[in-house]
């Protein structure tokens, strides 16, 4: 089984060093293997986990939806009722983000009408 360090995996994830240790504080990493000197050895599969976890974030959800949907935490195998319920879960919280969007883009529209790039207001 391929293993990298700490290093490693944030240049293979696309995130800086500090950004993973704030995810293992969060709750979301994988705790690693140590070496005997030390040194934390992450799984190569952790990558896709990173980055699953870097674009959740981006995407506003919750350290604590992310850590439902990676099933971390639970003791045993998720079965597929924890599944869908997960996934049901996270379906509505993006509908609800959705329509709070498309609200505030709605209220925006007016004012690039009002407002041209230069000039005053019209």
């Amino acid at each position: 089984l391929a293993t990298l360090t700490l290093s490693a995996l944030a240049a293979k994830a696309g995130v800086d060093v500090d950004t993973l240790k704030s995810y293992d504080r969060l709750g979301l990493v994988s705790r690693p293997r140590r070496t005997v000197r030390g040194l934390q050895l992450y799984p190569a599969d952790e990558v896709e986990r990173i980055v699953f976890i870097k674009r959740s974030l981006e995407l506003g959800f919750p350290a604590a939806s992310i850590r439902d949907m990676l099933g971390i935490g639970r003791r045993g195998a998720l079965t597929c009722s924890d599944i869908y319920d997960i996934a049901e879960k996270q379906i509505a919280d993006i509908r609800r983000r959705r329509a709070d969007l498309e609200r505030m883009e709605a209220a925006l529209e007016p004012l690039l009408e009002a407002c041209p790039r230069r000039g005053g207001l019209a």
